[in-house]
């Protein structure tokens, strides 16, 4: 018990001499994810003066998360070289510049919104991953990226909650226009940091077309990394399985709108949870691959039992199982982005978190399509969450395979 105690408080004092760059980094995260998230959630707004089904505003996600593919090999490039509080500046700034080009309310404004924001918001990944392992002990490490990584559900929250609010008082323009002001805030607030958060920037690094394909590169030379990306792209398609077709699937099998929306509700909640939880435990046991292992099979359980959902099913098992789904289909990210900065050559977390993140965009991209055509030829969302939980468990196999191999654990 001593032993433990002592453990803890060194892990909280590592964690409080992080403090300000983590608070730095999960402030960027969550307002590039606030802006990445307003166009979906104001699409019931948006889309009568576009002209286009609001059901159209997948197009624009995928347009987004694939820009953001490149915007994370790009940033990984660019980080060693301008520093990543530049490099999350200029993200920032692309993420304004694309949501004024929205406020047009035409589609080519609000395709352009998401070739300018996409080219931006991969980046901040890349970039928070090269601070923070420079600044953060190897014990808790996971902990930390996890923390950041909260940013993401975070920030879709609050855009959840706060933007259809916005619209009712100032209209879809107006809520725009508040989110781009606060980005652009954000923009020159973080310039107080930047004298000793770039202070390893080297302005000499060239940069070049090839070096911007280094974290792709990288992840596939190292066994390890490849099979981390491939588990990030497959949970990826689960998360985003989960955030956009759970609502859908429960209401197909009779829940109510406001029921099935507290449903997921409650998943996002405990993968937010779930984020800081599972990078705690990776850097208790120092097993941070069996702690994914671990989640992938959960995971896949999970969204197994979730094809067994019935009308007749008691309304606190729907959200025990949503608890479930959300902590380890939502809350796997933290410990990969940890795990990933651990095993990136000296000097290179940049480019191989950036190359993870471009997987981790990738199953978001291609996730949906996948799931929505299951959906079309099945009939059914229970085969499209069926064929899910079969990709998951093939890749926590996968996983446990290269360990019984002598993979890094």
């Amino acid at each position: 018990m001593l032993g433990y105690r002592r453990m803890t408080s060194a892990s909280l004092a590592s964690l409080r001499a992080v403090g300000p760059s983590l608070g730095v980094m999960l402030a960027i995260q969550s307002v590039a994810s606030v802006g990445a998230a307003s166009i979906a959630v104001l699409a019931p707004a948006i889309a009568p003066e576009a002209g286009v089904a609001p059901a159209n505003i997948g197009i624009y996600t995928m347009v987004l998360f694939a820009c953001g593919m490149l915007s994370a090999l790009i940033g990984g490039a660019l980080v060693p070289r301008f520093g990543p509080i530049r490099v999350c500046q200029v993200s920032l700034l692309m993420g304004a510049v694309g949501l004024g080009l929205a406020l047009s309310g035409h589609v080519a404004g609000l395709m352009l919104c998401a070739v300018i924001m996409g080219l931006g918001m991969g980046a901040p990944s890349p970039a928070s991953s090269h601070l923070l392992f420079r600044v953060t002990p190897s014990k808790v490490m996971s902990t930390v990226m996890s923390i950041k990584q909260t940013g993401v559900p975070l920030g879709g929250a609050v855009a959840g909650a706060v933007l259809p609010a916005l619209t009712l008082t100032w209209g879809w323009r107006g809520a725009l226009i508040a989110v781009a002001a606060a980005t652009l805030l954000s923009l020159l607030a973080i310039q107080l940091w930047r004298r000793d958060m770039d202070s390893d920037r080297d302005p000499a690094r060239r940069v070049n077309l090839p070096g911007m394909w280094g974290g792709m590169a990288l992840i596939w030379r190292h066994p390890d990394l490849w099979l981390i990306a491939l588990a990030a792209a497959t949970l990826s398609a689960g998360q985003i399985a989960v955030s956009a077709f759970y609502v859908t699937y429960l209401v197909e099998i009779g829940l109510s709108l406001t029921a099935a929306g507290f449903a997921l509700a409650v998943a996002q909640i405990s993968g937010v949870a779930g984020r800081v939880v599972w990078g705690a435990v990776s850097d208790w046991t120092g097993r941070p691959m069996l702690v994914l292992v671990g989640l992938a099979i959960v995971a896949a359980l999970a969204t197994l039992v979730v094809t067994r959902f019935a009308i007749d099913w008691p309304p606190i098992s729907i959200l025990a199982v949503s608890v479930v789904l959300g902590a380890s289909t939502i809350g796997w990210a933290g410990v990969v982005y940890g795990e990933v900065a651990r095993r990136a050559p000296v000097g290179r977390t940049a480019e191989a978190s950036g190359g993870i993140t471009a997987f981790m965009f990738a199953g978001i991209v291609i996730g949906p399509a996948v799931f929505s055509a299951i959906v079309q030829i099945a009939g059914s969302f229970t085969a499209a969450y069926a064929v899910l939980a079969v990709a998951i468990a093939t890749i926590a196999v996968a996983m446990l395979w290269r360990l019984s191999q002598g993979g890094a654990r």
